[in-house]
């Protein structure tokens, strides 16, 4: 049996044979209790293979770059180092892409905003159930989105930290569009909605553009 390993490494779990149908998930979560219940729990169902556990991030990425990923169960606080909102959108850089759920303690509408920019698929509490979760996560695998709505008020609020082009920009991925379609509906170079996105997600998230230099937010 494995243990847990230390960050930033990460864990590796068996492959089960005949499994190939399995979803393949990757667990990120700073929390060593944490990672091994995840481990437990999603690995007592018989279309869950978990491939990794990490306690990082950066540890996480290492993993997508090197074997294929269905969905990554991602807490949205990693202890002082970047945080899943981060790593959801490294992860939606790999040419091919997981699926991204975020199993945070905090499923306010911020996050849920934040969320959007970073292209997460799901927010999950970690409050729900343990049946929940794994509903959620055979959602994201299969496509579907299992994101909390942003109240109007709350949206317009936090517009209001945005410019123009980036309110324009936040308005359409709150309403589902692509980024892809985003970027050829603004004439936006790929590399320019890139650079506005990153920007989005510290302001969304309530950094300011002293805090936003961190290593926290790196493009």
């Amino acid at each position: 049996m494995s243990t847990v390993a230390p960050n930033p490494t990460a864990e590796r779990t068996d492959v089960r044979p005949g499994w190939h149908a399995c979803k393949r998930l990757l667990v990120v979560d700073d929390h060593p209790a944490m990672r091994t219940g995840l481990r437990d729990l999603l690995g007592d169902e018989r279309d869950f293979d978990v491939v990794a556990v990490t306690a990082s991030a950066e540890a996480a990425l290492t993993v997508a770059e090197r074997e294929p990923i269905d969905v990554a169960v991602v807490d949205y606080q990693l202890g002082e180092g970047r945080n899943g909102l981060w790593l959801s959108r490294k992860l939606k850089r790999l040419p091919q892409p997981p699926a991204v759920l975020i199993y945070s303690a905090y499923t306010d509408g911020v996050l849920a905003a934040a969320a959007v920019v970073a292209e997460a698929d799901a927010i999950v509490s970690k409050a729900s159930l343990g049946s929940e979760l794994c509903d959620a996560i055979r959602s994201v695998a299969a496509g579907l989105l299992h994101l909390p709505p942003v109240p109007p008020a709350l949206a317009g609020t936090l517009r209001s930290r945005l410019d123009d082009q980036e309110q324009a920009i936040f308005g359409m991925l709150l309403a589902g569009i692509e980024p892809a379609e985003v970027a050829a509906t603004l004439d936006l170079p790929a590399t320019g909605l890139e650079s506005r996105l990153w920007s989005m997600l510290r302001r969304l998230e309530g950094r300011s553009p002293r805090i936003s230099a961190s290593p926290r937010f790196p493009p």
